[in-house]
């Protein structure tokens, strides 16, 4: 296991219980994020004028505050997009405990709406066939009792979430990953990971599984089927992979009430510090998750409210006119 891959890329990807945990992590964030931009700019704007006069008494460039305002009003924004789908999120909550989980499911269900833009798509680090009908695609259902919320089409390498209910996911095609490594990676000696992803780089993700889909198709002229590497599903592996997937329906639900951040990462560790900045130690990665971006920049923007109300409630002594 990779710590950094885990934080950076595919946090909550592992369990079912990870995953509602981190679903309802998101919608936290946002509502913080939204209320601590706010704070901020009414701390600025109320006590504005003590702020510029301790900027100015003290030798601090006083664009120093518009930077905060900005930032702010950035940040505000990120998570104002996310606090409607939050408010829903909490409704629904309120909502199983007063009329039972099913009736809220149901009602989730039914508010998500149908499908819309396109089906996210991935590559496997690894070919995925079913025992008993080899080299051809197959489907997983994802669904509960309150409904479907979509099936995910497997074809070699090739992994697509076609949804039923609003967007797709790709933490979900994350999620399947970590599964079949669980149930019958492991067994096999193989590692299932996902290695491209459609929505950050279509180009590579076509070229990696026309790639995977050469391999196999050689593999089968030459009678070899090895050529490629694979993972075999048993009948009961499938059904124990629909059997986890039903298990985190309900927090697909609440994910797909918050807008979707899909972006690649990329980290640095510098051996010399700015500003010479001469060297550098860098690390990047195919996805960032959200959460600990998310997560990140609330502990700034409370940091920084913070520091700004601890100088309007206890100002440091600065030299008069």
């Amino acid at each position: 296991m990779d710590p950094a891959k885990e934080v950076v890329s595919e946090p909550g990807a592992r369990t079912a219980r990870e995953f509602t945990r981190r679903a309802h992590a998101l919608a936290k964030l946002h509502a913080v994020l939204a209320v601590g931009a706010l704070a901020g700019e009414v701390l600025l704007l109320v006590r504005g004028r003590v702020l510029v006069t301790l900027a100015q008494r003290s030798n601090v460039e006083t664009l120093t505050l518009a930077f905060f305002a900005v930032f702010f009003a950035y940040v505000g924004f990120l998570g104002a997009r996310g606090v409607p789908g939050a408010l829903r999120v909490l409704r629904y909550a309120l909502l199983a405990r007063t009329r039972g989980r099913d009736h809220a499911e149901r009602a989730k269900h039914e508010a998500l709406g149908p499908p819309r833009g396109e089906s996210p798509l991935a590559a496997l680090s690894v070919l995925v066939e079913r025992e008993d009908a080899p080299g051809r695609p197959f489907e997983l259902a994802v669904e509960d009792a309150a409904g479907s919320m979509g099936r995910l089409h497997v074809d070699g390498a090739r992994v697509q979430h076609a949804p039923h209910r609003r967007d797709g996911s790709n933490n979900l095609i994350a999620y399947l990953a970590h599964q079949v490594q669980d149930v019958a990676g492991r067994r096999q000696g193989r590692v299932v990971d996902v290695v491209e992803w459609g929505t950050l780089d279509d180009e590579s993700t076509h070229q990696f599984l026309a790639l995977a889909e050469f391999g196999r198709n050689l593999g089968v002229a030459l009678g070899k089927e090895g050529l490629w590497p694979r993972v075999t599903l048993t009948a009961e592996d499938c059904a124990e992979l629909e059997r986890r997937l039903a298990a985190i329906c309900p927090a697909l639900r609440d994910e797909g009430f918050l807008p979707h951040w899909e972006y690649e990462a990329e980290h640095k560790l510098p051996i010399v510090p700015e500003p010479l900045g001469l060297a550098s130690l860098g690390r990047s990665e195919r996805r960032a998750d959200p959460l600990p971006s998310l997560t990140a920049l609330a502990l700034v923007v409370a940091t920084a409210t913070s520091i700004l109300a601890a100088l309007v409630l206890y100002p440091p002594w600065v030299p008069g006119k």
